[in-house]
Order: structure tokens, then sequence, then C-alpha cells
């Protein structure tokens, strides 16, 4: 365990004088060539781990640990005076971060942007509190007025209508703009977006012009980054990861609770074809369940291994994903695509939906792709998705969402049984590259919004 975390936050507190603000430094984040990734990777790694443990805590990005330990987090039952002097230490942006939204999926989203915006997470607590300090009564909005607040797609949860919320008070929106839920309103009353992909960039960009922008709302595209759960598997003391073999193909799949990876597509493909390499399914959703009952539960499979209901933990999951030389991913949509973005993090063949968000992630030269029909049976609901058009299959339509049949499944998987070993490890190697190239980006962009929120709040960076 790391025993920095602990003594800087208690050095932070000792130390800290009421009232000072931080600043950014204007230096710009280190070259390229003496960037150390794979220190940021693992810190990234245990920011997620105790983001999905701590559910109610606040998390700061000091915290490094590599097992969770909650005397490095602060809770509501915190001394006031300590919760007042850490509260105080205003970042340029903090995170709103709700108990409900401490998953997997959206700890990815925040704790990025905790570590690279240099900030914390915020359970809704801390909005309610009242905390006692020598006689008087203090909220968060009292303590940090200025400080921006960032939320996650249309989890607002109520608290810009807050009489307390300070009226200058700026509003970053991270939208995944595939969301029904999220609304015009939601896009309206933000100062600022971040855009994970190029195509919801665009999408995003395009309504403002198109609907108007009456609050001078800015855009950044920024993509984003996931934690790489082999990294975990590779440091724990007990685990042995055998050596990925790109001669002698397995396949790997893992959906979640999702039902948007294709997941039963994906069964009734290999359904067709027992004479394909073994395939190993980890599934949490009842509409695969469905498809393993329909098309192998009466008959013998000697090439799929389906793994329903079982919930594995980081060090698991990323000792699976390490050894694999194949991992599938076929996704019908994506906010950002961050199984996507860990399978290629592996060093993995990664195949997956030739669309987008799905092929900025990855492309013909460091995966393969996977055809995919744009979903038109229905008119699409998300607001980015209406009154946007994309040229796809001979025609200008809108929508979003795609189905990926299992015919097109099985063609991807002939083509990656076509290569030869040497192409396929190449592949794979220049996924992982763009994996790590795109750490470097997100910490760039990073950099530069907190100087445009300096510069925005107080005329100066």
């Amino acid at each position: 365990m790391y025993a920095a975390g602990c003594v800087g936050l208690v050095m932070a507190l000792r130390t800290f004088r009421f009232g000072q603000s931080r600043r950014v430094s204007s230096a710009a984040p280190t070259a390229a060539g003496s960037y150390d990734v794979l220190a940021d990777i693992l810190h990234l790694n245990n920011l997620n781990e105790v983001c999905f443990h701590e559910k109610e805590a606040i998390i700061s990005y000091g915290y490094n640990s590599t097992a969770v330990d909650t005397s490095l987090t602060l809770h509501s039952t915190t001394d006031h005076a300590i919760l007042i002097q850490f509260l105080s230490q205003c970042p340029d942006v903090d995170i709103y971060l709700p108990p409900g939204l401490r998953n997997h999926g959206y700890c990815e989203d925040g704790m990025a942007y905790v570590k690279f915006l240099k900030t914390r997470v915020l359970p809704r607590w801390v909005f309610d509190i009242e905390l006692q300090h020598q006689g008087k009564t203090i909220k968060y909005f009292d303590l940090c007025p200025h400080t921006a607040l960032l939320f996650m797609n249309h989890y607002f949860d109520g608290i810009p209508d807050l009489a307390d919320f300070p009226p200058d008070k700026k509003i970053v929106l991270m939208p995944n703009v595939e969301m029904y839920e999220l609304k015009a309103s939601h896009y309206h009353r933000a100062d600022y977006v971040l855009a994970k992909t190029y195509d919801g960039y665009q999408r995003i960009t395009a309504w403002y012009d198109r609907e108007g922008n009456p609050r001078r709302t800015k855009v950044f595209y920024t993509q984003h980054v996931s934690s790489d759960p082999t990294q975990a598997a590779r440091r724990s003391p007990t685990v042995q990861i055998a050596p990925r073999d790109f001669s002698n193909l397995r396949f790997f799949h893992a959906n979640g609770h999702s039902t948007e990876k294709m997941t039963y597509q994906l069964l009734e493909c290999w359904s067709r074809r027992p004479d394909f390499p073994r395939l190993d399914v980890y599934s949490m959703d009842d509409h695969s369940k469905k498809a393993f009952d329909r098309f192998f539960k009466d008959k013998p499979v000697t090439n799929l291994r389906y793994n329903w209901g079982q919930d594995v933990d980081v060090v698991e999951f990323g000792k699976l994903m390490a050894e694999v030389p194949v991992i599938l991913c076929p996704s019908g949509m994506e906010g950002f695509g961050h199984y996507i973005n860990q399978a290629r993090a592996s060093g993995a063949l990664v195949a997956t939906t030739d669309a987008a968000p799905m092929n900025e992630l990855i492309d013909a030269e460091s995966g393969v792709l996977i055809d995919g029909n744009l979903w038109t049976a229905d008119a699409p609901k998300q607001v980015m998705a209406q009154g946007y058009r994309i040229f796809r299959e001979g025609l200008f339509r809108e929508g979003m969402e795609y189905m990926v049949h299992p015919e097109n499944i099985c063609a991807a998987v002939d083509a990656i049984l076509a290569l030869t070993p040497t192409e396929r490890a190449e592949r794979a190697r220049r996924g992982r590259q763009r994996y790590l190239d795109q750490f470097q980006y997100f910490r760039t962009q990073m950099h530069a919004f907190r100087k445009q929120l300096l510069f925005d709040v107080h005329g100066q960076v």
C-alpha cells in the first residue's frame, strides 16, 4: 500500500489556509517522450477500485492506495473541522458522482476526470450537509462558490435548482450522446460540454448550430481514457498469467448487464459454427441467457464456455483479458466504449463494429472491423440523433444505433482466422499503442480545459 496518500491528506489538512484557492500551472504537460504513462494507468486503476467500493465517500485525486483504504477518504461522519478544511481547498471543477452511479462504467468516467483535472468526486450529502464551525453554519456552496461542477449525463439530481446554488457557478456536462434520457434542457443548462468521441463532438456542435446557443456553451473534444485491469492482474502476487498465443486462438467476450453488446447475436453465430475455436462469454443480462438456452441448452457444446451471473473482480477479469488472444466487442452503440478500450489496453486483438464511435477506437490497422447496419425500424429517440444525418448503406439517414447480425460476426471471425499469427500480434500491438497515445491526448486536453476554466472564471491563468 502506498503511504504517500495518507501523509499527503494529513499534511494538506494541517497546512491549509482557509479560503485559499489553487491555480493550475501554465506549464504544459510533460512531453510524450518522457511521459510515464504506466504510472498514470496504475493510479487510475486504484482510483477506479476505491470509487466502486466507497460509494458515499469524497475521493481526491491524491488517493493512490493499491488496496481500498477508507482512511484516505472522507464521509458524512467525518469531523466537521476536517470536512471544512478539505472542502475549502476548492479545485477548478468538482465532479458530482452519487452512490447510484458508482458502478464500473461511471467510475471509469468520473475517476479519469478526478485524476487529470486534479479534483475530487462528491456524493450528494456534500450539497446538503450543514457544517458547524465556531458557531456558524457553513455549506459547500459557501466554501466553493466559483468552482465549476461536472455532471454525468442527465444525473443533475436537482442540484443546479437548489436555492443556494450560486448563480454564476459554471456547469460542465459529460454526455453519452446515445442516452435517451438526455434532453435539450440538459445541453442548454451547461456552460461546457466535454465530448468523449469525435462522433459525439460533431453531433453536439451541429446541434448547437441548429438549435441555438443562448448560453454560449463551449464544446471540447477531449476523448477519454479507461483503466487497464490486466495491470492489476500482473501485479497480483497470487496470479499467474499464461503467455498469450496468437497461433492457438481463443476468443473472449464480456458484456456485463448490457444488452447493447450483441451478445445474443454472438452466441447465435457460434451456434452455427462448431468449427470455430473456443469462445468464453461472461454475461449478466437475461437476454443473452435466453440466447444460450435457445441455441445450446439441449445439445453438447465443445467450443463455448458461457458464464452467466458471475461478477468477476478486477484481478480475475484482468487475468482473463491478459491471456486471451482475441476479444470480440460487436457493440450496437457506445457512449465511449470503455470495454473496447480496455480490450485494446490488454494487448489482445480486438474486433468491433465498423461504426462510430466504436471504429474511433479500433480501425482496420489496429484490429478487425465487423459490419453493422444502422437501425432504422424506429425513429431515433436521442436528441443528438434527431436532425443529424449520416451516410450509411448508400443513404443519408438519422440514427446512432446499429444491428450487428450473426453472419457479420461470423465473417469477422473467419477474417481473423485467415490472418497469420504475426499479423494478429501486430494489429494487437497497434491497438495497445493507440490506447497509450490516447492517455497523452486526454491528459493534454484536461490541462487545456482547466486553463479555459480559470480564464473564464478569474480572467487569468
